[in-house]
Parts: structure tokens; C-alpha cells; sequence
């Protein structure tokens, strides 16, 4: 194989799976050094990689008010190296997504990272107040249970929001 095969086959897109072809030995040592470099900013930088699908430097700058344009391309370089975004003519698109189960439960939208689970307690708060606005007629055995039982649902779902963002990753 010429250094032209090599370089063509290094830009060819992974597999859907996003599993690079390795001996399982090599994937446990490339997820063990994604998860011990991918925090704080330099996640941050994934997540909008993620949602965006390619980014230059300066865009990335812009959009994470970050303090110049060399931090933003040094973020960049570290997800480089970890072979999650590729570097195409000072474009960075994203190359696979790293199997991490911290990335499933968080969402980005804009420069808020909220949990996943903040639209079901947003969904059944609104759904319980339409209850007692809408449907909640008079006092009797049977309202009363469904509003004890819709407030454990709603204290449930809004303690999980709390403790997710207590112990968010960024």
C-alpha cells in the first residue's frame, strides 16, 4: 500500500457504528483515554460538534464566547488527537461519536447544556397544571389522589433535573 492508499483510507468516514477497525484491546485504551480527556471545555467543544457537525475555529470561538481563537483551535487539536473530529482545510468536521453514556443523558441547545430528563418534568408539570385548570372540577377521593400521585410524579422528575445539574459534567 503507497502513502496516497494510506491517506485516502484516512479519510474515509468510519463505519455507522463509529467503531474504527482495532483489536478490542486498542478500543479499550482509545474509550479509557476519551473518557479521561473529554471535560470541561474540551467537551463543551464536542457537544457543539455534535449538534453542528463541522465548525472552524473561529465560529467555535464565537459561539462559545471562548477567549481567543487559539483556545478554541487547542480544544479543537484535543479532539483531533482523540480521532473524534477531523481537521479538512481548517474545518473541523465530526469523525465518529465516542461511545460514552455521559453524552446520552445531555443535550446542548445554544450554549446551555440541560439533561435530557428536564422535557419529561417540563411535559408532566404542564400536563398537571392543565389538570387542575382544565379538568379539576370539585373536591372528592378520587381528585385528590390523582393530585397527590401528579405531585410525587412532578417532586420525582424536577429532584432528578436538580441532581443531574448538581453533578453535570462541565
Amino acid at each position: 500500500m503507497t502513502t496516497k492508499d494510506i491517506k485516502k483510507k484516512s479519510l474515509e468516514a468510519p463505519p455507522k457504528d463509529g467503531v474504527v477497525a482495532k483489536d478490542q484491546g486498542s478500543l479499550k485504551l482509545d474509550r479509557d483515554e476519551i473518557v479521561k480527556n473529554l471535560n470541561g471545555t474540551t467537551l463543551m467543544v464536542y457537544f457543539v460538534l455534535l449538534n453542528k457537525k463541522q465548525i472552524g475555529v473561529r465560529e467555535l470561538q464565537r459561539h462559545l464566547d471562548l477567549s481567543s481563537p487559539s483556545v478554541a483551535k487547542y480544544h479543537l487539536e484535543k479532539l483531533d488527537n482523540l480521532h473524534l473530529v477531523q481537521n479538512r482545510n481548517g474545518i473541523y468536521h465530526l469523525y465518529r461519536k465516542a461511545d460514552l453514556p455521559i453524552l446520552t443523558s445531555w443535550i446542548l441547545i445554544g450554549k446551555l447544556l440541560l439533561p435530557r430528563s428536564v422535557f419529561a418534568a417540563v411535559f408532566f408539570t404542564f400536563i398537571f397544571i392543565g389538570y387542575l385548570i382544565f379538568i379539576y372540577s370539585n373536591w372528592n377521593k378520587d381528585s385528590i389522589f390523582v393530585i397527590i400521585f401528579g405531585l410525587s410524579i412532578l417532586i420525582y422528575a424536577w429532584l432528578d433535573v436538580i441532581l443531574q445539574i448538581k453533578h453535570k459534567p462541565i
